[in-house]
């Protein structure tokens, strides 16, 4: 690839350092790019990625909240994207005296970008806290200051058809809803489940699902099962809803013998979690987060409820409404 690339834009870009490297296709290398002084990601895609992210743009050409490309290259297949400091992953696990009305303003943002993609009937399949990018900047009195939020990385986006749901394993298994680990009848209310995870983790602080892979591995345990595990032990037992919901005898029995074995341990359900242990996490917050961690999807809050909820305005020092 040439380290000069013009957008459609008439822009011109400079390839300057790598940034992501791709396992095994050293040409879908992502780099940081300058155009007239301002840096950029440059990111080659395949063609139908390339398409995809065209019909995005399309679809959402002026909300803020999602990181779409901002110009293009199509001979070469190249997007070029806003460049962030931070991923919100790192952000929060290297900010842990960041303000609860940071995190708030976070948290909004992401959820009005979920809810955008919601309306169209768009699900993102991928939420998780480095799929969010942030600019900050730090004040004079050493805090930081949030600045602008985006969920980004929208490749696995799609539009839903109807009442028809996904039947596929996608996005990283630590963020995804019950049914997502199993990949059978996924739609907007795995989104809603993932947002909640990320709420978790951004108001707290802390990653609970977090397995150790490399004991998992010498175990012989599938990394989708222990995540399934640990979502029944938190927010179970699993209701015959959620069975029904995944319509796999297969998966129905496991669903259930799991449900059965977490039953005794009834102190780590995730309404018995408290504040001490976990920053942050008071009585209206679990309330809020409940909403959207129901074991049966049909059960979860919308991505509209969840924005209109009291909790946004509760503290009269947050003024992002």
């Amino acid at each position: 690839m040439s380290s000069t690339l013009v957008g459609t834009s008439g822009r011109v870009y400079v390839r300057d350092r790598l940034l992501k490297a791709h396992p095994s296709k050293p040409e879908l290398n992502i780099y940081v790019a300058h155009c007239e002084g301002r840096p950029f990601v440059l990111k080659p895609v395949s063609q139908s990625i390339f398409e995809h992210s065209m019909l995005l743009k399309t679809e959402f050409p002026d909300t803020w909240q999602l990181r779409t490309h901002v110009d293009a290259n199509e001979d070469k297949l190249t997007l070029f994207y806003e460049y962030f400091e931070y991923d919100l992953l790192s952000l929060v696990q290297n900010n842990p005296r960041l303000s609860l009305k940071a995190r708030k303003f976070i948290l909004q943002e992401v959820g009005q970008a979920v809810e955008c993609l919601h309306a169209k009937s768009w699900i993102h399949l991928d939420i998780k806290p480095d799929n969010v990018m942030v600019a900050a900047r730090e004040s004079d009195e050493g805090q930081l200051e949030i600045e602008r939020v985006v969920l980004s990385d929208l490749d696995c986006s799609l539009q839903l058809e109807g009442d028809k749901l996904l039947n596929a394993r996608i996005g990283n298994l630590m963020w995804r809803s019950p049914e997502g680990q199993i990949g059978k009848g996924i739609g907007k209310p795995s989104d809603v489940f993932s947002y909640g995870l990320l709420y978790l983790y951004v108001i707290t602080g802390m990653e609970t699902l977090h397995p150790d892979f490399n004991e998992l591995r010498e175990a012989g345990i599938e990394p989708e099962l222990e995540i399934l595990c640990r979502l029944i032990t938190y927010f179970g037992p699993v209701p015959p809803e959620l069975v029904g919901h995944v319509d796999d005898p297969r998966w129905g029995k496991i669903l259930m013998e799991l449900s059965e074995a977490t039953a005794d341990d009834p102190d780590m359900r995730f309404n018995r979690w408290k504040e001490e242990m976990f920053p942050n996490l008071d009585t209206e917050t679990k309330r809020m987060i409940s909403r959207m961690t129901k074991l049966n999807p049909a059960e979860r809050a919308t991505m509209s409820e969840i924005s209109k909820d009291p909790w946004w305005s509760r503290d009269e020092d947050f003024g992002y409404q």
